[in-house]
């Protein structure tokens, strides 16, 4: 465990000093290098924003360990973040140059596992968000009551429903029909 690890945690606790100072060491830094590489300020502020969400959601998962420093972690982030920005705008010649700066510059292995582990986590967070949108709507409240501890007993009433063996039934086909809508979007 890194000492910044102290920051994983500080975003796990929505500490907004603490996101403040990340802003404060980090953000300087990814706003000159995305200038630097032909972006613009409001870019850079874009993707240090996107990179730092990324990171959020992965400090959701209490398992998460950071093992680099933060910095180093955001730079990597940031600098994918950018060249998929720059892919999406068609930029065939910046895009070979920033792959070509990308793979001359990585660093330490565990900074990209864990920035690899971090894009996939939100990847698969948002496909997640998008299948949950697609099921019915006594689905998502049912879900949604159960997933923030609500009892059985009190959510078949919040919904309703005769029994909670009703509320069961309902939940594992609402579970089922997620996991369809989710295997159908990936």
């Amino acid at each position: 465990m890194h000492s910044d690890h102290q920051y994983i945690e500080a975003l796990r606790r929505r500490d907004e000093r603490s996101i403040r100072e990340i802003y404060k060491q980090h953000s300087a830094q990814t706003i000159r290098w995305v200038v630097s590489r032909g972006g613009s300020s409001d870019d850079a502020q874009d993707i240090f924003q996107e990179a730092l969400v990324a990171i959020f959601e992965k400090a959701q998962n209490l398992e998460f360990v950071l093992s680099c420093p933060l910095g180093a972690l955001l730079h990597v982030i940031c600098s994918r973040k950018w060249v998929d920005r720059i892919r999406q705008k068609s930029r065939e010649a910046g895009v070979r140059k920033e792959e070509e700066i990308r793979y001359e510059t990585e660093a330490e292995g565990d900074v990209l596992v864990e920035a690899e582990e971090v894009l996939a986590e939100q990847a698969k967070q948002s496909r997640l968000r998008e299948a949950f949108q697609q099921i019915s709507e006594l689905c998502q409240r049912l879900l949604t009551l159960l997933s923030n501890g609500t009892k059985p007993l009190e959510a078949a009433a919040i919904l309703e429903m005769n029994s909670v063996d009703t509320l069961y039934r309902r939940k594992n086909a609402c579970t089922e029909r997620w996991r369809e809508v989710y295997r159908g979007i990936g």
